[in-house]
């Protein structure tokens, strides 16, 4: 057989691990098996919009026929048509996919002529026929050609991500591809990168080299591009967490090299390598006592598999994608939590005990023995069936309804819903159907692998008669609680709830206020109810005495029972506020669960005491002590703002900070000199705000539920100065993680921070970041919800849908 295997060439000129993975199944097919096999590239540009679909139309023109086989794993490489074409799926473009954090398709499209071609594509689904892909080239050059704007073809952006998924979808329809392989199961299992229930084998493909050995066991070694997905900030960080002097070398260039050695600062262990030629690599792995590495959702990391052949043990995390599919915890390396206290356990665990480290890896050495060649390309050539396939099996789906937005997580209720659900993603597929403004439009967003966010924006009716009831409350915000009575006025949110729970196996109302509409959209479906707070408790401390609102909180009332009555399973933020339901509502028939409020460690940078004071010099900070609150526009919160303007005054040594949306109803009012509203601010500067504080504050004297911000000040390593309620339903202790005093107290508890010993705080800040390492990451509470789920599922296991 004659096979083509079809890559894109990228410019500038790179060769990476793409490259070798193909030479080395052509040299395969070439030296080892009655086949031969030829590598077609073809230069790919993809620096903006215009290169990248002017790459894709040439793979769709490529003229193959003289080949029996086509072989692609890359876009725009699976273009090319052909009669027996296999897709050999290293990943599709990411930050289109599963990496993509831009807003929604038709959140941006404001030109006609764009909006026309979206809604054309839309409608073509996740199956678009490959007969309209000529169409489609011929439509874009005439956009081209137009009068648009070029912030219109932003690239990665809302059109361009269109676009690229309707010529990926069209070019690795069933239609067209016989058969579908995965590099790895991670691969396999994204949502969005295989066509709905196909088989997808998963191949491991072996390194391109074959000369790797085992020497001394003299320094940890890690080989890596030096930007953001790989995390080699981690490791470097968790070296201050190894106490034995035993090096780490670090191999690779990249954008975050400068911040890197910054970091690793004056550290004589930690050397970086810079450009290591690909010959020398195996000598490097040899010597290694063992390979640390970490990065983000990982498609395959070849360095596992490098590092496993020449007898080495890693070191990894759990969500790192592929090296989790190779990495046995104890037995052929490690997996540690996602902090640089838990990675610099590890490491030192393994530095203590070299021969239990060189007997892992041993044993990683061993379980490489099946990573070779021959399967990959017997696999490839094999008919479709003759293989286990890692999506045969479809995953149970849940639809979740929300009255706001999920993404992107800028307050406690966004982030508790996105971060719960997308580590429930592991066992789940996930649908979040949510409303949003009437000018966000409609959108359907992968928002982390597995969870998809429907978002639905309301009329102009429905938004008028929220805006009437909310002046009626004094202008307070009352989105979530009339939706029950106002969803009718957006038919649309009900029509996409019914589509997504028709394939669920069961519904969750993500507070109480979507009762009656999952009732009219997903009758007789399994119905489950989150509760984030006692609605009742908090709503009537939102509305006070007001008379106007007791239509309002009888509605709470009636939707809050209904869940609690009618629900299958009940899970709440503390057994407090579950013991409350019972009370205020009776018995129910509901199986009841704890879920807790957590925090999601990666995307919560934790800085230690040092670094912070190094960055509050480098910001110009004086000695003037830096307390920060974080809220949304939200009735206990707004009290705590109110608290913070009394306080300042009395603590003019002290600059307060204020963020997020509970700014706005201050916004004209007089502030005291030292205290600042910035509102809503992007995530950059929240983590800058997170690294320079001295003090973070938790004066909350209302609510229900557990105080989300907490559990992020503790994270991120910051001093909390919390009120006893701030801190309730936390297993946390006072003056251990963190400092306890109430309103009349807080000035003079102020002053006594400013005054502890830096060994003090630093005693405190580990501490509380252990607490929320060990109890409160959204993994670990996930992991144990999921299992209380098992355990509770007749046959202990989940339905699938049909």
């Amino acid at each position: 057989m004659k096979i083509a295997i079809v890559t894109p060439h990228p410019t500038p000129l790179a060769l990476g691990g793409a490259e070798n993975l193909w030479w080395g199944l052509q040299d395969h097919f070439n030296s080892k098996t009655d086949h031969r096999a030829d590598i077609v590239s073809v230069m790919a540009p993809e620096g903006n919009f215009w290169d990248l679909v002017s790459s894709y139309e040439t793979f769709s023109k490529l003229d193959l026929s003289a080949y029996d086989c086509v072989i692609s794993g890359k876009y725009p490489a699976w273009m090319v048509a052909h009669p027996y074409h296999v897709c050999y799926m290293l990943h599709r473009l990411r930050g289109l996919y599963d990496t993509y954090g831009g807003a929604g398709t038709d959140a941006l499209l404001a030109q006609p002529k764009l909006r026309n071609l979206a809604e054309w594509m839309t409608e073509a689904g996740r199956d678009p026929d490959p007969e309209q892909i000529p169409e489609l080239f011929d439509r874009l050059r005439a956009l081209r050609d137009g009068d648009l704007p070029d912030t219109a073809f932003a690239f990665p952006g809302p059109f361009s991500r269109a676009v690229i998924h309707f010529l990926d979808n069209a070019a690795l329809s069933p239609r067209r591809i016989k058969r579908y392989a995965a590099i790895s199961a991670t691969v396999a299992r994204r949502k969005s990168y295989f066509p709905d229930d196909v088989a997808v084998d998963v191949l491991y493909p072996p390194p391109h080299r074959d000369n790797y050995r085992c020497g001394e066991s003299r320094y940890f070694f890690t080989s890596s591009r030096l930007d953001g997905p790989k995390r080699i900030g981690l490791i470097v960080e968790a070296m201050r967490h190894v106490p034995q002097d035993i090096p780490l070398l670090i191999a690779g260039t990249g954008p975050e090299e400068a911040r890197l050695k910054a970091l690793a600062g004056d550290d004589p262990r930690i050397r970086f390598l810079g450009y290591v030629a690909d010959d020398a690599m195996p000598g490097l792995y040899a010597d290694a006592l063992a390979v640390p590495f970490v990065p983000a959702d990982e498609d395959y990391g070849l360095i596992t598999i490098e590092a496993m052949k020449s007898g080495k043990p890693v070191l990894t995390v759990p969500d790192s994608g592929g090296p989790c599919e190779f990495v046995r915890d104890g037995e052929t390396g490690l997996v540690c939590g996602l902090s640089p206290a838990a990675i610099g356990a590890g490491l030192s665990r393994l530095a203590d005990d070299v021969a239990a480290t060189e007997a892992m890896g041993r044993k990683a050495l061993d379980s490489m023995a099946a990573i070779t060649w021959d399967p990959v390309a017997e696999g490839l050539l094999q008919p479709p069936s003759s293989l286990p396939s890692a999506r045969k099996t479809v995953r149970p789906k849940l639809t979740v309804a929300t009255t706001f937005r999920v993404y992107p997580p800028m307050n406690g209720g966004q982030a508790r819903v996105f971060h719960l659900y997308r580590n429930l993603a592991r066992t789940f597929d996930i649908d979040i159907v949510s409303l949003g403004s009437t000018t966000s439009g409609r959108s359907e967003v992968e928002i982390a692998p597995g969870v998809l966010e429907i978002t639905v924006p309301m009329t102009d009716v429905h938004a008028e008669a929220e805006y009437h009831i909310s002046k009626q409350v004094g202008n307070r915000p009352v989105s979530d609680v009339a939706a029950n009575v106002l969803l009718g006025l957006t038919p649309a949110y009900e029509e996409a709830l019914e589509l997504s729970a028709l394939t669920s196996m069961a519904v969750i109302a993500s507070q109480p206020y979507m009762i009656d509409i999952l009732r009219r959209a997903a009758p007789g479906k399994p119905f489950w109810y989150e509760c984030q707070n006692v609605e009742l408790t908090l709503k009537a401390d939102v509305f006070g005495s007001l008379p106007e609102a007791a239509p309002l909180l009888e509605e709470v009332r009636k939707a809050e029972r209904d869940c609690w009555i009618n629900a299958e399973r009940v899970f709440a933020c503390t057994r407090r506020d579950l013991a409350e339901l019972a009370r205020v509502y009776g018995p129910t028939r509901a199986r009841q669960y704890e879920v807790a409020n957590g925090v999601s460690l990666e995307n919560t940078p934790f800085t230690g005491l040092a670094d912070r004071r190094r960055l509050q010099k480098a910001a110009g900070l004086g000695a003037r002590q830096l307390a920060i609150f974080i809220g949304s526009w939200h009735g206990p919160n707004l009290e705590a703002v109110e608290d913070i303007l009394e306080l300042a005054p009395q603590r003019p040594q002290t600059r307060f900070v204020v963020m997020g949306s509970v700014c706005l109803p201050f916004k004209d009012r007089a502030l005291p000199a030292n205290v600042d509203l910035l509102g809503a601010v992007d995530m950059e500067t929240r983590d800058l705000m997170l690294s320079i504080a001295d003090v973070a504050l938790n004066p909350m004297r209302l609510g229900s539920g557990t105080n989300l911000k907490m559990l992020d000040y503790m994270a991120a390593g910051i001093p909390v100065l919390s009120t006893g309620f701030g801190a309730r339903g936390l297993e946390i202790e006072p003056e251990r993680h963190f400092v306890l005093a109430e309103k009349p107290d807080f000035a003079a508890a102020l002053e006594r921070m400013a005054g502890m010993s830096e060994a003090a705080l630093e005693t405190m800040i580990l501490a509380a970041r252990a607490a929320v390492e060990a109890t409160y990451s959204w993994q670990v509470i996930a992991d144990a919800f999921l299992a209380e789920l098992q355990a509770d599922t007749q046959d202990g296991r989940f339905l699938v849908r049909a």
